[in-house]
């Protein structure tokens, strides 16, 4: 059967304008430099960013997808807000999925699965070495995402990726209520990584359950529910 003869030219660049700006406004949302129910004016954002409110406003978009802006008619632009709700319904699902999907992947990891989660978790401890909360946070997601790969299961870890960078942000706020949190979450992670090699999958899952719920504790303590 021949093939299909190409006629036409759409390169592919590596970055575009909007993924760069949604990805400067949403590490400033979720470092809480833009705090929650702050308006977002587009023409301010344009002019910070020396572009056109087109691309702003698609960036905007993009993070209310997310969860972090809103979009309120004849209103305007603003940070979501934050609520003790909003976190238990999230890690009400993550607890639902997460364990499983973990015991799945522990079945099925091979030697570099597993150096894949290992040099994450080089990077993480290095990050809490140096203080840096910010790339500590954003590392967590790289970390979990890393577990639940050999599982697999593609849709399911579609889910949970779109699930986690909702919570993104009440595990940045979780992860900035301390030293010992960030000292917790390092230490949860370790004992992950070390169910991973185990290849004990009900260990694993529990290990899981365990941290979520370590999570939504103190995430629960800080919202006052």
């Amino acid at each position: 059967m021949p093939g299909t003869e190409i006629k036409f030219s759409d390169p592919i660049t590596p970055a575009s304008v909007v993924d760069l700006l949604a990805a400067r406004i949403r590490a400033r949302i979720l470092g809480n430099e833009f705090k929650p129910g702050e308006a977002l004016r587009q023409e301010a954002l344009a002019d910070a960013y020396k572009v056109s409110r087109m691309p702003i406003r698609e960036a905007l978009r993009r993070l209310e997808v997310e969860g972090l802006v809103v979009f309120h008619p004849n209103r305007g632009v603003t940070v979501s807000e934050v609520s003790a709700e909003e976190m238990a319904e999230l890690f009400d699902i993550r607890q639902q999925l997460e364990p499983g999907l973990f015991a799945q992947a522990i079945e099925r990891a091979s030697a570099a699965d597993i150096a894949a989660v290992d040099a994450i978790r080089a990077r993480e401890t290095s990050a809490l070495a140096d203080g840096d909360t910010a790339r500590f946070g954003a590392l967590n997601r790289d970390f979990h995402a890393a577990l639940h790969a050999p599982a697999g299961r593609p849709r399911t870890q579609a889910i949970v990726q779109s699930l986690n960078q909702h919570i993104d942000r009440y595990v940045r706020l979780q992860l900035s209520l301390g030293a010992d949190a960030r000292k917790t979450a390092n230490r949860e992670h370790d004992g992950l990584l070390d169910a991973l090699k185990s290849g004990d999958p009900i260990a694993g899952a529990n290990r899981m359950i365990q941290h979520i719920v370590t999570a939504r504790t103190a995430l629960e303590k800080a919202l006052g529910s």
